[in-house]
């Protein structure tokens, strides 16, 4: 689970947990966005707690329950009653709310049930100022939701027996051979020689040692920022590093924050994991997810950069300040223009754009064993793995396990078996393996 965010970071105003809440958000707590301080102040405190007043209105998503909808499907499935989603209409309600209050310029939700129909609520419009209404094809920045489709390309590498969970990574990025660890993290960077090696497990759980720029203020994460160690913000940041080889060189020289195998610590480690996936596949990064993902999955709204004629989809992301009344603004450094222009750091941690019926296929084919439609993506054991707790013995996330890029719920949990991860601007995915459903939700505030 991400640090809390400070209070001037830009964040989520409302967390809208409407399918019994993820418990990786169980918290209230949110990705904080760094890069975004410069923007407008935020108050951490009263955002969380308007979060948690949608989330009571909009109330538990159950699968107890039975009643017939009449809802929009996309097809999939039968579009008769659907047992156990009786609580959708009062879900709609409060989208309806949020929109009508001015909280939300717009929200969209998609769920997978367990019959396999698609159910789509959506309300508002893409911003404040226009009138152009969200739908299931409109476009977020998911940020850090990306790392879950990174974790499941590194998963797809394991399949084909060129990657292990414990293979060290320095066999990989020899940049990481000799890393060195911070004595004293909190106050500076004096360093000594690792004693554990950093391997691939530990970059997808967050153990590697890594830090983020992201994180609270401190000496480690202050130098990942002066370095250009920026991946996520669009392109454009002119201190930003180039790309993933630069991005890796850069982390080799500064300090790790804890050793690798020790400690959870939110961290670059997904943007790290690309640059394996691309040496090891012997194809870029974005390349190989796009053969071996996107287009199987049929994701063809989730891209890295806008395409001509798709910036009136994105929807703009606001931020909102302490005074209530005051009205929201719009984070400039997130435009769509941002976000058309040539990328060249691939972020495997934060720097997708998808939409909320794409991102839904993409959970429901891990849900559903690997199997999107008729295609077969990965074998079932993979898509299995990718939700199983890979945590190094003795450590926890946020009071749960972690997967290939995301929370689990560990056995004992009310929700055992949920499984995903969410994004700095509000979006979130998860799927409920024993219930059946997979959920989606999309904002940008």
């Amino acid at each position: 689970m991400p640090p809390v965010a400070p209070v001037t970071s830009a964040v989520l105003p409302v967390r809208l947990n409407i399918f019994k809440a993820p418990p990786f958000r169980a918290r209230g707590l949110t990705e904080p966005a760094s890069y975004l301080q410069k923007e407008r102040p935020m108050d951490q405190n009263r955002l969380t707690a308007s979060r948690r007043t949608l989330l009571l209105g909009a109330g538990a998503f159950g699968l107890s329950g039975c009643g017939t909808l009449d809802l929009p499907f996309r097809g999939r499935g039968s579009a008769p009653a659907i047992r156990g989603l009786d609580r959708l209409p009062r879900t709609q309600t409060v989208l309806n709310r949020f929109v009508t209050e001015r909280r939300l310029p717009g929200v969209s939700v998609g769920v997978r049930a367990p019959d396999g129909a698609d159910i789509f609520l959506q309300a508002g419009t893409l911003d404040f100022n226009v009138f152009d209404r969200v739908t299931p094809d409109s476009l977020f920045r998911i940020f850090s939701m990306t790392k879950l489709i990174t974790g499941t390309a590194a998963a797809l590498l394991i399949e084909d027996g060129r990657l292990s969970l414990d293979q060290p990574v320095a066999e990989i990025l020899p940049e990481f051979a000799g890393l060195k660890v911070a004595t004293a993290p909190a106050t500076g960077l004096a360093a000594r020689p690792a004693r554990n090696v950093m391997t691939i497990r530990h970059l997808l759980t967050h153990t590697s040692g890594l830090s983020y720029s992201i994180s609270a203020d401190g000496p480690i994460p202050r130098a990942y920022r002066e370095a250009g160690i920026t991946p996520g913000a669009p392109a454009g940041d002119s201190n930003q590093v180039r790309d993933l080889d630069a991005l890796v060189a850069a982390l080799a020289g500064i300090p790790l924050i804890a050793e690798p195998g020790t400690a959870y610590n939110y961290s670059v480690s997904l943007d790290v994991l690309g640059l394996v996936i691309q040496r090891v596949s012997g194809r870029s990064f974005p390349d190989f997810v796009q053969r071996r993902i996107l287009n199987p999955v049929g994701m063809s709204d989730t891209v890295w950069r806008l395409r001509d004629g798709d910036a009136a989809r994105l929807m703009q992301v606001y931020a909102f300040g302490r005074d209530r009344a005051a009205p929201p603004t719009a984070i400039v450094g997130l435009s769509a223009e941002a976000y058309s222009a040539p990328v060249t750091l691939y972020s495997g941690g934060g720097g997708l754009i998808s939409s909320t019926r794409d991102y839904l296929d993409f959970l429901s084919m891990l849900l559903n064993d690997g199997r999107a439609g008729r295609t077969r993506v990965m074998k079932p054991e993979t898509a299995r793995l990718i939700r199983t707790d890979i945590l190094p013995e003795g450590l926890t996330a946020e009071g749960g396990g972690f997967g290939f890029g995301g929370w689990i719920a560990r056995p004992g949990h009310r929700r055992q078996g949920e499984f995903g991860w969410s994004g700095a601007a509000g979006t979130q995915g998860w799927i409920d393996p024993e219930k059946g459903f997979a959920a989606t939700l999309m904002i940008q505030a």
